[in-house]
């Protein structure tokens, strides 16, 4: 498995790099055998491991690297151009610029697979993404939602389609803007009034997201007040051509009341829609694009139970316990100096984290990765025939392999002390680990806009930690220096914090199954 660490560069300088090399997609795949290649070095391992010595598997994503927000480099498109088969994890995992890439330079009669998006067939099990709706101020993201169906296929129409979302007025006594805090700090405005905050038209910032998606979003508010914010939400292909079927949204406007009692917003808005008034001040809800009707409504989901709101008969609440001292950090400059208060509805998870319906980390659960090795099995037979005893027996012994390893895990995993089967962590991707393995997600803990978590929050993780004795707090492989409130509750309240992998490989752990194992060892050790 071969990973790429290069520079990015764009993808229309594909056509130089092939000059260079003065030869074809097609003619160096006769030269050099079936070349496949996958979007994360764990597809990547399992590609390899049934691929053997009849195929050249390259890793798009480099190890160590969150495919969340990987971006393509000219390698990567290179390799694209020549590969025989193409294998992406689907559920919009990848960043969409590197799904791109891959539908637009794969060659013509190559073979792309969603790898998550087909195990199903092969016994594999999905789970649907339920946000924690106990929090004590609202989560306010993105969503779309609507895209027609390939009758075909059935699949979700046009994979390199987007929409745009676009913030025209807004006003309110300060300063109001919508932000996306990316894994190391980095920030990305999606709506921006200015520090006069003044009502104004025009464009105030926009974000794009794939079709049937949703994002985190952190709000910050600079005085206390009654604000509005506008938004309208385009569909387009990759080309800028709008899609069949789908309606462009017109700005529609979302009214919030911060650090003030809401009822007199409430009997305003009453008054001017003559409808009664709902108020969002907790649990997690999305401004949604819904693409067929072309509206824009306010999604909440309580325990599985989704309701949509009328943007002019609802109030988001933005209490005072959100006000919170701005970081040092230069990228938050745009909202004050160090040391400003501003009030803050933080981001659920930290990093550029679009998702849709369903949990996309199919791998931290071993029979899923068993149902990727045989359809990963069956797109290589039918793109190299002749080498189909060699899969096959590849595969064969692969899945022993994976069932060794899965009856490990339920071994470790069985052992362990029911305090020590609550996991608490600053990634939400495990889920599948804990439905097959009898763990229990407690809750995970991501600290919104690069700030310490509000006292409430601090105080709901101590008490997690406390009701269920919650022996250590985990946080993703590599990012203890980025997530330091765990390490500092757990100071607090004597656990221990430890490092999980997550969504990728590295040399202390370098196949799939060490990365299970180690994982399953960690857990073990801090939990005693």
């Amino acid at each position: 498995m071969q990973l790429n660490r290069l520079g990015s560069c764009l993808p229309f300088l594909l056509t130089a790099l092939l000059a260079l090399t003065g030869c074809s997609g097609a003619g160096a795949r006769s030269q050099e055998g079936l070349q496949v290649v996958a979007s994360t070095p764990i597809l990547a391992d399992l590609a390899s491991a049934v691929a053997g010595d009849r195929a050249r598997v390259t890793s798009l994503v480099p190890a160590g690297t969150d495919p969340h927000t990987y971006e393509p480099s000219l390698r990567d498109v290179r390799d694209i151009a020549y590969a025989d088969v193409a294998f992406t994890n689907g559920l919009l995992l990848e960043q969409q610029k590197l799904v791109r890439t891959v539908d637009a330079n794969l060659p013509k009669g190559a073979t792309s697979v969603a790898v998550a998006e087909e195990i199903e067939s092969y016994g594999g099990t999905l789970i649907p993404i339920v946000e924690d709706a106990s929090l004590d101020s609202i989560w306010l993201g993105l969503r779309t939602s609507g895209a027609p169906h390939d009758t075909e296929s059935g699949s979700t129409l046009s994979r390199d389609a987007s929409v745009t979302f676009r913030a025209t007025e807004a006003s309110g006594p300060g300063q109001l803007a919508a932000f996306i805090t990316g894994t190391f700090g980095s920030v990305e405005k999606v709506a921006d009034t200015g520090a006069d905050g003044t009502a104004r038209a025009g464009s105030l910032g926009e974000t794009s997201l794939p079709l049937q998606a949703h994002t985190h979003l952190s709000w910050a508010y600079t005085q206390p007040g009654i604000y509005s914010l506008d938004l309208e939400a385009q569909a387009r292909s990759s080309d800028g051509t709008p899609l069949d079927g789908l309606t462009d949204i017109p700005p529609t406007t979302v009214h919030f009341a911060v650090g003030v009692p809401p009822q007199a917003q409430v009997r305003s808005l009453q008054e001017a829609t003559g409808q009664p008034i709902t108020v969002l001040d907790a649990g997690h809800a999305d401004l949604t694009a819904q693409l067929d009707t072309g509206r824009l409504v306010i999604r909440t989901d309580s325990e599985g139970q989704i309701t949509e709101h009328d943007p002019a008969a609802t109030l988001i609440a933005v209490p005072s316990r959100t006000l919170q001292e701005l970081p040092a950090g230069p990228q938050y400059r745009f909202l004050g100096k160090p040391g400003d208060q501003v009030y803050l509805l933080a981001q659920a998870v930290l990093g550029k984290h679009v998702h849709g319906e369903i949990d996309p980390h199919i791998w931290h659960s071993v029979p899923n990765a068993m149902a990727a090795a045989q359809l990963m099995r069956d797109t290589l037979t039918a793109a190299d025939p002749a080498g189909a005893a060699t899969y096959r027996a590849n595969t064969d012994t692969l899945l022993a392999e994976l069932a060794d390893t899965d009856r490990e895990l339920h071994r470790i995993y069985g052992q362990l002390p029911a305090e020590g089967k609550n996991l608490v962590t600053t990634h939400d991707g495990y889920r599948y680990l804990a439905s097959t393995y009898g763990l229990t997600v407690a809750g995970y803990v991501s600290p919104g806009a690069g700030v310490e978590p509000s006292i409430q929050q601090r105080e709901r993780l101590r008490r997690t930690i406390d009701d269920l004795t919650v022996p250590a707090l985990y946080t993703e492989h590599g990012s203890m220096n980025r997530t330091p409130v765990l390490q500092q509750v757990g100071n607090e309240t004597g656990v221990r914090v430890c490092e999980l992998y997550s969504d990728s490989l590295d040399s202390a752990a370098p196949t799939y199954s060490q990365m299970m194992l180690a994982n399953a060892q960690t857990i073990t050790d801090c939990s005693n």
